[in-house]
């Protein structure tokens, strides 16, 4: 983590040697997200580490339904008052800093270099009427998978973060931090006897660096 980060300082451009390896993940990231540099990776609970190609799955249930007056009925099946179920896919997510924001264009064989000091906040990033469930999923994802995964991080200090472009295109070199990406598809049992769906994605800040994103824009 320590070699992709970076900080709000003048860019330092240079054309140098190839430096990062594995060039082609920025060409598949759409327009408007700029996804983590080469390196980028996150150790899980139990040691394991993933990288940006990688994805974790979990499944959970949630808690049980509450009844209310007039959802249940004589033709509602007893399935109504089963736990929801969620399952959960998640893999590393470039967080650009909004706050504080800094990029530069690099084309290939230039290098960025960025001092950061000072204090930089991410948030988490949820649907509109989803924070209950986002909050159930991003408790289990912090017991199950990441510790240091949380809504809100503020990181504080000196770092230098460093980028090459080893691609033969260019793209904009972003300011920011590597944490999670976790889609949810909620399934529950609605009365009389419907199943339901619902899918929450969370873009989720981590205890952790900051670092250089890859943008195509």
């Amino acid at each position: 983590m320590n070699r992709i980060a970076m900080r709000t300082a003048l860019p330092l451009i240079t054309a140098g040697a190839v430096l990062l390896a594995g060039a082609g993940a920025s060409a598949a990231a759409p327009l408007d997200e700029p996804i983590p540099a080469d390196g980028a990776e996150i150790v899980l609970n139990d040691g394991r580490v993933v990288g940006v190609d990688d994805t974790v799955t979990f499944t959970f249930e949630g808690e049980e339904p509450k009844a209310r007056k007039g959802d249940m009925g004589a033709a509602a099946c007893p399935e109504v008052n089963s736990r929801p179920t969620y399952t959960v896919k998640g893999s590393p997510y470039f967080i650009a800093d909004k706050n504080k924001p800094q990029s530069t264009w690099l084309l290939p064989r230039q290098t960025v270099s960025w001092a950061v000091t000072g204090s930089h906040t991410f948030t988490w990033d949820i649907g509109a009427s989803a924070e209950a469930e986002a909050g159930a999923i991003l408790a289990k994802a912090k017991v199950s998978v990441d510790t240091k995964i949380s809504n809100s991080w503020t990181w504080t200090g000196t770092q230098t973060v460093t980028d090459t472009n080893t691609t033969s295109k260019g793209y904009r070199a972003v300011l920011g931090q590597v944490g999670w990406k976790l889609t949810g598809v909620k399934t529950w049992i609605a009365p009389p006897c419907n199943v339901k769906k619902k899918t929450i994605v969370i873009l989720a800040p981590r205890k952790g660096d900051m670092s250089i994103g890859r943008q195509n824009s």
